[in-house]
């Protein structure tokens, strides 16, 4: 018998008083120098519980691959044979639709329940893909997302899954226009995950559509990979434990955003709203801040309020939200400034910096300038190795180190760069998170 919505939320009820995700604030010290640039790094992290055995929301999917030309082969073959098993694993109360595009952009089947008549028809839509043509990729997204909204509702997961192969040269091409017509559907729910498949690809529109449309970005090297990415994304999908999930990092008088680091916001007057969209069971989330604080006179004082809120899957669908705040001492002692220091923050903060080297690294060799990409690596490491020393010798800033520094050879190697290329940013982003 199927499920309805209100009875799959009804069955993920948690027990009473058990938190759905947990939020924790740590600035990089509890102390800034009066008189200094009172500069304050402040990460943000929740972690999920894990989901009760055998209940999951229902899903409401749009399955958009690109056909052109450049997929013919290995990449449509194997794309085909995913698709068959993503479709194998949604049921009667999931909700299906399946569009392609090259030049054009075709709507193969429109969103249905998925019963087994259904099934049969997504199958023979699958099957009967072949490849040609340029790449629309925003008009496969944009038809995905029409798709999607057709069988909007709430107490469901609301998503486009986008693969592509090729840069976008049809349609709509621009990067940023194609990220906030993302971020716009993802306002209204409906979120979007990107795959990238080979190294053709543009990873910098996949990643801003993913960051802006609330899902997961992959980069698939082998077409042989894309089954086993799509059963990750559906197994993340069945886990989900919360929607609508955002970060709201309310600053007090004083204190000024310098950047987010790994995720985009907004600002509405003295909040940065930072969505995160959907969490799944046992997922860890970090975000990164840099704040300037006020150091005018020394004293205790206020830096912002961060609160969490979101839709309570656990909880029967129910909002939820926790706060926590956070303080700061303006202080001429430097030895309570030195006693003061996170070093786990601080951690954080020369990984979030490797991330941004990897991804400025990898442009450089993008772009044509390997030995400067060499050189911008090597003195990374060396700055990391450094770090890890005072931060008490931090495994977690070594290994960021040795990743780096191994970059300066994967570099070297001609034949390799495109794939590398795709590696290393795919780990910044990763990292990021």
């Amino acid at each position: 018998m199927r499920l309805t919505s209100l009875a799959v939320l009804a069955a993920f009820a948690s027990p009473a008083g058990a938190a759905t995700l947990d939020l924790t604030a740590a600035a990089s010290n509890s102390h800034v120098l009066a008189g200094g640039d009172g500069r304050l790094s402040v990460e943000v992290e929740l972690v999920a519980t894990a989901a009760q055995a055998g209940n999951r929301l229902p899903m409401n999917l749009a399955l958009v691959i690109d056909r052109s030309g450049s997929m013919m082969g290995d990449k449509i073959e194997h794309t085909r044979r995913a698709a068959e098993e993503f479709i194998g694993r949604l049921g009667e109360s999931d909700t299906l639709s399946i569009i392609s595009y090259s030049d054009d952009v075709r709507v193969d089947l429109g969103a249905g329940r998925v019963t087994e008549a259904f099934r049969k028809r997504a199958l023979a839509a699958v099957r009967g893909m072949r490849a040609s043509g340029s790449t629309n990729l925003s008009g496969g997204l944009f038809r995905g997302q029409e798709e999607v909204g057709r069988r909007m509702a709430t107490g469901q997961v609301n998503r486009v899954i986008l693969m592509s192969d090729g840069l976008a040269n049809r349609g709509l091409t621009d990067t940023r226009q194609i990220a906030i017509a993302a971020q716009r559907a993802a306002q209204r729910g409906i979120t979007c995950t990107t795959m990238g498949v080979g190294t053709d690809y543009n990873e910098d529109l996949m990643t801003a559509v993913a960051d802006h449309g609330g899902g997961n970005y992959y980069f698939i090297a082998q077409p042989g990979a894309i089954a086993g990415v799509l059963s990750t994304e559906i197994d993340k999908m069945f886990a989900t434990v919360a929607q609508g999930t955002s970060v709201v990092v309310r600053l007090d008088d004083g204190t000024d955003l310098v950047s987010v680091l790994g995720y985009t916001y907004t600002r509405r007057g003295s909040d940065v709203v930072i969505p995160l969209a959907e969490v799944f069971a046992g997922q860890r989330r970090s975000v990164l801040l840099e704040l300037d604080v006020a150091t005018v006179r020394a004293g205790s004082f206020p830096v912002a309020t961060v609160e969490l809120q979101y839709t309570d899957i656990l909880g029967g669908g129910e909002p939820a939200r926790t706060s926590t705040r956070l303080d700061v001492t303006v202080t001429r002692d430097l030895g309570v400034i030195e006693e003061g220091r996170n070093r786990r923050v601080e951690e954080r903060v020369e990984e979030l910096r490797a991330a941004q080297v990897m991804t400025r690294a990898a442009d450089l060799v993008r772009d044509g300038k390997r030995t400067e990409a060499q050189q911008v690596v090597r003195e990374e490491a060396v700055r990391l190795k450094a770090r890890a020393a005072a931060l008490g010798g931090s495994g977690r800033v070594q290994t960021q180190a040795e990743a780096v520094e191994k970059l300066e050879y994967e570099f070297n190697d001609d034949a390799a760069a495109p794939a590398t290329i795709k590696a290393t940013k795919a780990k910044a982003y990763e990292l990021s998170k």
